[in-house]
């Protein structure tokens, strides 16, 4: 419950990957455990989806109640530039939903995994694409270590798992009725609105006294002023 707490003041906010586990959920939940974050996404409570690369081996993420998901993050648009891997991976998504990555790799036109690895953290940091756990996510983020040795023979460890660490798990679209064909402009205002109504509502419950360098500090489209007109209209609602 406390983590979850968390998880609903901390949604949306673009937080670094390769700290969540270690200084950012920590400083909020007593006795974090790994494992119970993993539960409450294996359990549909909640998810995370990119939002940025940082450097090789990290990237900014974010986590959502399942429920507030929609609400609270916009769908991207057609996505530009995307390789023939990397756009296979995301019809195989499309057609079959949550798939483990010895499909996805078969789909993309097989050959070296680490290719459809690179192509599947390309498109999570996109926020097209999420996990149903974070194994894969701590596997990408963690410095490569040595072998592991059994402790009885001395034996280096031999992984029995088909898949690399960073791509293991079950992969899905983070958005599943994604159109990237044209769409109706009144609708995307629409969406636009109640976006940015969600996203002045959660600003506020995180924050408390909600300003320019808090939107520019959380990253918000278009900045303060997404949130300015929300802002004003509910002032003058009282």
């Amino acid at each position: 419950q406390a983590l979850l707490d968390a998880v609903e003041h901390l949604q949306g906010a673009p937080l670094v990957a390769s700290i969540l586990e270690t200084e950012i959920l920590p400083a909020r939940v007593g006795g974090y455990r790994p494992a119970d974050l993993d539960t409450l996404i294996a359990a549909g409570e909640v998810v995370w989806a990119g939002v940025e690369p940082l450097g090789e081996r990290d990237g900014r993420m974010a986590l959502f109640l399942t429920d507030a998901r929609a609400a609270l993050r916009r769908a991207p648009g057609a996505p530009p530039e995307l390789g023939p891997r990397e756009l296979a991976v995301l019809a195989a998504l499309g057609q079959g939903g949550a798939t483990f990555f010895d499909a996805l790799h078969a789909a993309a036109g097989g050959g070296f995994p680490g290719d459809t690895v690179d192509a599947l953290w390309s498109l999570a940091w996109r926020g097209l694409v999420t996990n149903d756990s974070l194994q894969a996510l701590r596997a990408f983020t963690r410095p490569p270590s040595r072998q592991r040795r059994d402790r009885a023979t001395g034996q280096a460890f031999r992984s029995r798992r088909a898949a690399p660490p960073a791509g293991q798990g079950r992969w899905s679209l983070v958005h599943p009725g994604l159109q990237t064909t044209a769409r109706d402009p009144g609708a995307d205002a629409r969406t636009h609105t109640a976006w940015g109504a969600a996203v002045a509502q959660q600003l506020l419950t995180r924050h408390g006294i909600v300003t320019r360098e808090v939107a520019a500090l959380e990253g918000v489209p278009g900045g303060f002023a997404a949130v300015y007109e929300i802002y004003r209209s509910m002032e003058e609602r009282g």
